[in-house]
Parts: C-alpha cells; structure tokens; sequence
C-alpha cells in the first residue's frame, strides 16, 4: 500500500498581532459515510482535541474511496521561518513547552532556515494567523479559496476496499479488522501539522515542499542533543525523534521517527504491531486493536502540536524523556499504511 496525503504548496500572509479565533475542529462527512459515524466523529473524536487544545481549528471532509487505509488531501501553505517563529513568539499563552521549543528553534533550527520558508497545514496557518491561505475541495482534487464556501482544511478518504474491515467501536474488534476512528486521528494530526516535507516515495528521501523548506514539525526532529536533522541532508540514520528542547529529551513517549527508505512517511514512528506500544501517529495502522486516541497512547502526537503552536487546554508537565510527488512546488506524499503484519485476502 502506499500513501496518499497531499500538500500542494502557496504563499500565505501573517495578520499583523492577531491570532485566529477559535471555532474548533469539525468533520463534514459525504454521502457515504453513515449519519452515527459523522454524529460519533464531530462529538467524541472533535471532542479529544477540542478539549485537549484552545486553538485548533479546522473543518475536514470525509469520505470513502480508493486508498490505503487512510489518506489526506490538503494544501501547504510556505511563510517565511521568521513569520512563523514571530507568530509562536507573539502567543500571550505560551506554556513551558512551548517556551522551551521557541528557544530550540534559535539555538538550533535558525542558522540552516532562517533564510527561507517553513510549510504550514492550513489549520495550522489559521491558528497561528495568517492570512492569504488555501484550502481543497470535497473530493480533495481541487485548490480553493479558504474561507470560500466548500472548501475545507483538508480530504479525508478512508478505504472502502471489503478485504480491509473498518471497525466502528461497536461490539468486539475482531483480529483482521481496523479501528476506523484511530485512522481519522492519524490524519487530523496531519491535516493539524505533523506531516513532514521529507518524503521516501518514489525518489527516496526527497525535499517534496522544494529546495530545502522545513514543514513545522521537521524543526523539531533530531538525533540527539544538539543535533537537528536537516531537511538538506536527508538523513536516513535511524533513531530521529521528536524533541521540544533541542534534542536532550525525548518528548514523543520514547517513539522514534521513521527515516528510512521505505516508501513510509518520514513523520510518523516506526509502527510496532502487533507487539506494541502503539501510537496514534504509527506509520501503520494496526488490525485487532481499537480505541487508540491521541490522550492514551502517551501523548506524544499532543506534544507535538503543542510545540508546533497549539495551546494545550491544561497545564501540563514536561514529558519523559505508489502517489505522485512533484518536487519545488508540487505534490508530497505522506499518510497511513496497511499494517504489513496482515496479509489481505
């Protein structure tokens, strides 16, 4: 199976000393997706991040289709790094995480990107309050005007394929089937700005948002104290991980990055089903399990977004330690897997 998140790549302006309001994160569901699942989505799944941060905002499609498990079409927005480091700087609500990520960013991530652009989400671009953004329509093929009627944050489309069974949090999850609610995170934490520039399809470990341009969360991969993992250099040394303060903890519950070769997204962790512990943000989804959200899976993918810009909800303390890529302005392709530990019929 392979991945299926689209950024396609413009310009967008900061508002002068303004954030967005918050009107929080919904999902508008197609045709074929059942009244209940839509009800379930836009209270309990809305519900975790809506209570989990203050200013997440986006407004989502859903749908079934083609794809692997599931996948996101959505537009990166590209603002200059010193924007992006104003609009985390001028947040009155910064937390110590977040503190702690802004002084990571000067000590490590200024010298290599200060000079260029940073890829933004649209609902992360909102919140933080640029202007000037785009977004996609329903079936996710097409760019729109933000703000338009019809256009949304992001396409979510899940599989329709019968020799994948979803499984609905209704009765008992049998072994072959995939918790469908736990796919819609994977993606929301996408849509909201976890996904990398960095992708590993096609030409292996290539720049997919051009040159050597940054998506928010790739300022916050490292090595290991100190040592930020460049989007120039592609690395494929394994063991990056997610890091508020520079690289001296990591704040991602322990979860490594994948940075290999494998046509998986360079964002997310190396899946461990069906042993475990899983995450949310797994590169493969995990048949058999239900009920993995991102506030009991160790909180890693809240920690990310929180450093990227997001305002947690409450205080908390430090935590332990084949699609289509055009590069310079094209297409990026990141998303959830089929787990390879189930062989389909």
């Amino acid at each position: 199976m392979k991945p299926s998140h689209f950024l396609r790549l413009f310009s967008g302006t900061i508002l002068a000393a303004s954030l967005a309001s918050a009107s929080g994160i919904s999902y508008t569901c197609g045709a074929n997706v059942a009244a209940s699942t839509c009800t379930y989505l836009n209270t309990t799944i809305a519900g975790l991040y809506n209570s989990t941060f203050t200013n997440a905002n986006a407004d989502i499609y859903i749908q079934y289709g083609t794809t692997g498990l599931a996948s996101t079409s959505s537009v990166g927005n590209q603002v200059s790094y010193s924007d992006y480091v104003a609009a985390l700087a001028a947040n009155p609500n910064k937390n110590a995480l977040q503190t702690s990520a802004l002084a990571s960013l000067a000590a490590n991530a200024a010298g290599p990107y200060e000079s260029g652009t940073v890829n933004l989400s649209t609902g992360l671009a909102s919140t933080l309050g640029f202007s000037g953004l785009s977004g996609v329509d329903a079936s996710g093929g097409t760019v729109c005007s933000f703000g338009a009627a019809g256009c949304y944050d992001a396409s979510i489309t899940v599989t329709n394929d019968p020799g994948t069974p979803l499984f609905y949090r209704n009765g008992t999850v049998t072994a072959d089937e995939y918790d469908f609610y736990s796919a819609i995170e994977h993606e929301t934490d996408e849509v909201l700005g976890s996904a990398s520039c960095i992708a590993t399809t096609i030409t292996p470990l290539s720049n997919g948002c051009g040159g050597n341009t940054p998506s928010a969360v790739d300022l916050f991969r490292y090595s290991s104290a100190g040592n930020l993992v460049l989007n120039s250099s592609l690395s494929t040394t394994p063991g990056a991980y997610f890091s508020y303060d520079g690289g001296t903890t990591n704040g991602a519950d322990g979860n490594v990055y994948n940075t290999l070769d494998n046509g998986e997204d360079y964002a997310d962790f190396l899946s461990n089903c069906p042993a475990g512990p899983l995450s949310v943000q797994d590169a493969e989804g995990c048949p058999g399990t239900s009920g993995l959200d991102i506030t009991n899976d160790g909180g890693a993918e809240i920690n990310i977004l929180n450093a990227v810009g997001y305002d947690l909800a409450q205080p908390v303390t430090a935590p332990e330690p084949s699609t289509m890529m055009l590069l310079g302005g094209g297409l990026l392709a990141v998303g959830l897997k089929i787990s390879r530990q189930r062989k389909l019929a």
